[in-house]
C-alpha cells in the first residue's frame, strides 16, 4: 500500500447546515489538516457540526495564495498526511480555488477521493423549468464591462441554457446588459439565497426581473441564473472570436481565458492564436 496520504474535495452546505453528508462530517472530523478558502468560515462550520477544531490545521487557501501553497501540500500528502479541501459552501472547484492542487495531486499520483454533497449548481438545475439534459456553465459572469460584454454577447447565442453564477451586487447590472443587448424577452431561472430561509426562485423575462430587482432597497445572497437557448443561434467558431476580443480591445489573457471556456479549446491554443493579432498584450 502507498504510503501517501489521500486528498479528499469535500462538499459543503450552501446554506442549511443540515445538507451536510454523514461522509462529509466524519472525513471533517478525521482529518487534521483542512485547506479552505476562509479560516474562520471554516472554524465556524466545525463548530456547527460540533467537530473539535483543536489541533487541526486550518490553512486559508485562496486565489491568490493556491499555487504556492498547493506545492506545500502536496508534500504533506507525500508524507502521508491526509488532507481535506473545501470551499466556503458548496463543491470545491467548481469556480472556487482547488485546480492547481487536483492536477499537482494527479500528476503525483496522490489519490484524490470526492466527497460528494451540496452543489449551488446542481441545487439550481434540480427546480429549474427548463429542459437542462444538456446546458453550458459558466461560473461566474465577468466582472470588468467590456469582457462582460463580449461574453454576455456570446452565451445568448447558445442553442443551450447557460448557467452562470452572479454577485447580487452586479446582478442587476448584468440583467441590464443583458436586455441592453436584445435579450429583454429572454426567458431566464433565477434562484437566489438556494437551501437559506429567504430561498427564492423566480422564472421570467430579463426585462421583468429588471423590474422586479430595482424596486429593492437591496440584493442579497448569491445567485444562480439560467438563461434559456438563443431561437436563432449563431455559435461562432474559435477564429471568429479571436478576431471579436482583438477588435474590442481586451487583453489577450482575458480573451484567451474566454475563448477557451467559450469554444472548449485550450486556453494556451487561444493565446497563441491572439499572439498573432494586434489586440492588447497583458
Amino acid at each position: 500500500m502507498s504510503d501517501q496520504g489521500t486528498l479528499f474535495i469535500v462538499a459543503t452546505p450552501i446554506g442549511n447546515i443540515g445538507d451536510i453528508t454523514e461522509r462529509a462530517r466524519s472525513v471533517l472530523d478525521d482529518t487534521t489538516f483542512i485547506a479552505c478558502e476562509d479560516t474562520r468560515r471554516a472554524s465556524k462550520l466545525l463548530r456547527q457540526l460540533s467537530i473539535d477544531s483543536k489541533g487541526k490545521s486550518l490553512r486559508s487557501f485562496n486565489a491568490l495564495n493556491e499555487n504556492d501553497l498547493a506545492t506545500k501540500i502536496i508534500a504533506s500528502l507525500e508524507n502521508g498526511q491526509d488532507v481535506a479541501l473545501i470551499s466556503d459552501a458548496g463543491t470545491p472547484v467548481l469556480s472556487d480555488p482547488g485546480l492547481p492542487l487536483l492536477r499537482a495531486a494527479l500528476d503525483r499520483r496522490v489519490e484524490v477521493v470526492p466527497v460528494p454533497g451540496p452543489s449551488a449548481l446542481t441545487a439550481c438545475l434540480s427546480v429549474c423549468p427548463l429542459p437542462m439534459h444538456d446546458f453550458r456553465f459558466v461560473g461566474f459572469v465577468e466582472r470588468k464591462a467590456k469582457q462582460k460584454r463580449v461574453q454576455l454577447r456570446l452565451l445568448l447565442q447558445q442553442t443551450i441554457p447557460v448557467v452562470c453564477f452572479e454577485s447580487p451586487n452586479r446582478l442587476l447590472d448584468t440583467l441590464r446588459l443583458m436586455s441592453e443587448l436584445g435579450a429583454g424577452s429572454r426567458a431566464i431561472f433565477l434562484a437566489r439565497e438556494l437551501t437559506k430561509l429567504h430561498e427564492e426562485k423566480l422564472f421570467d423575462s430579463v426585462d421583468n426581473l429588471i423590474e422586479s430587482f430595482g424596486s429593492r432597497d437591496r440584493v442579497l445572497g448569491e445567485i444562480v441564473f439560467v438563461v434559456s437557448p438563443s431561437e436563432e443561434p449563431e455559435r461562432p467558431d474559435a477564429g471568429t472570436l479571436v478576431e471579436l476580443f482583438a477588435k474590442e480591445h481586451i487583453p489577450k489573457s482575458s480573451s484567451a481565458r474566454l475563448i477557451a471556456k467559450l469554444t472548449g479549446i485550450s486556453r494556451q491554443e487561444a493565446y497563441r492564436r491572439l499572439s498573432s493579432t494586434d489586440g492588447p498584450d497583458d
